[in-house]
């Protein structure tokens, strides 16, 4: 039986920092950390949990015909 923890994509851990850092850069050009900080962060769980989706459904999609 394998107990270890599954390891998370480096893919999805590139995304969740370029999210966050342009969250900070356009809270801070238009003066709204606030609101721009999580936006930042839902762009950056988002985009890798897409880009999966996409990938999953190219998969299916090649197994089908």
């Amino acid at each position: 039986m394998n107990n270890e923890p599954k390891k998370k994509s480096a893919f999805a851990d590139e995304w969740f920092g370029a999210g966050i850092a342009l969250g900070v850069a356009f809270g801070i050009i238009f003066e709204n950390l606030g609101l721009w900080l999580p936006i930042g962060v839902c762009i950056g769980l988002v985009v890798p949990a897409l880009k999966k989706r996409m990938n999953k459904d190219k998969n299916s999609e090649q197994d089908n015909g």
